[in-house]
C-alpha cells in the first residue's frame, strides 16, 4: 500500500474515531454521528458506508461497555 493511501486512511480513521468517541461520551447522538461520519471525504478507504456505520456505532458502544465491566 502507497504511503499516501496510508497517511489518508489514518487520518479518516482518526476523524471516525473522534466522532464515535463523543458519541460514546453521550455528547452527540446517533444520528448526529451517522450524519458526520458520512460527511467524512473519502470514507470508502476505512470500508464505512451508509450500509453499515449504524453497525459501527452499535458495536463501538457494546465494546465500550464491556470494557467499562471490565
Amino acid at each position: 500500500m502507497s504511503k499516501t493511501k496510508t497517511y489518508f486512511m489514518n487520518e479518516i480513521e482518526k476523524k471516525v474515531d473522534d466522532i464515535t468517541n463523543k458519541y460514546i461520551a453521550g455528547l452527540i447522538s446517533e444520528d448526529v454521528a451517522t450524519k458526520d461520519i458520512l460527511a467524512i471525504d473519502n470514507l470508502e478507504l476505512v470500508d464505512i458506508d451508509e450500509n453499515n456505520v449504524g453497525d459501527h456505532l452499535f458495536y463501538a458502544k457494546e465494546d465500550a461497555k464491556v470494557e467499562a465491566i471490565i
